[in-house]
């Protein structure tokens, strides 16, 4: 099989929007873990 066939062996089974899923999952996985973590308790900082 040719790089065409297998090209189109791809498309047709669905699999180029399981990548885009899978991808699209850990990069949001990844933004959450880079967000600063938020706490109902936040420091009492007074400027003088």
């Amino acid at each position: 099989m040719d790089e065409r066939g297998l090209w189109k062996l791809f498309c047709e089974t669905g699999l180029p929007a399981a990548w885009l899923a899978v991808v699209g999952q850990r990069r949001e996985e990844e933004a959450r873990r880079e967000e600063p973590v938020r706490t109902a308790f936040q420091p009492n900082v007074k400027q003088v």
